[in-house]
C-alpha cells in the first residue's frame, strides 16, 4: 500500500488550499462557464479554509528558500501563525503550531 502523506512531504507537492491564483482563462467561448463554476468552487474552498482556521503544514521557515537562505517574500510578520512540521522545519519544539512573536522568534502555541 502506497503512503500518499509521505510521498507528500518526500516532494513538498501539497497543494496549498490557503492561497489563490486564478488559472488560465480558456481559448474558447463556450467554456467560459465552466471555468467561472470552477474558480468558484476554488475560492469558496479558500474561503472555508480560512473561515474554519485551517493551517497547512510548513515545511521550510517562512521568509527562506529550500536552502535555507532568506529570499524576501513571504517574510513573517508579527501575529503571523504557522503548522510546522517539526523535521524540515523545527522552529524550537518539534511539529506544532507557532505564532511569531515582537521578538522576530516563532513561538510554540
Amino acid at each position: 500500500m502506497v503512503d500518499i502523506p509521505a510521498l507528500l512531504r518526500k516532494n513538498k507537492a501539497v497543494k496549498s488550499v490557503m492561497r489563490y491564483n486564478a488559472n488560465p482563462a480558456p481559448l474558447l467561448q463556450e467554456d467560459l462557464p465552466g471555468y467561472i463554476v470552477s474558480e468558484f468552487n476554488r475560492l469558496g474552498d479558500l474561503i472555508f479554509n480560512l473561515a474554519v482556521m485551517h493551517l497547512e503544514r510548513t515545511y521550510i521557515e517562512p521568509g527562506k528558500n529550500s536552502s535555507g537562505t532568506l529570499n524576501g517574500k513571504n517574510k513573517p510578520r508579527v501575529g503571523d501563525i504557522r503548522y510546522a512540521d517539526g523535521t524540515e522545519w523545527n522552529p524550537s519544539g518539534g511539529e506544532g503550531i507557532y505564532f511569531y512573536n515582537s521578538s522576530g522568534a516563532w513561538t510554540k502555541l
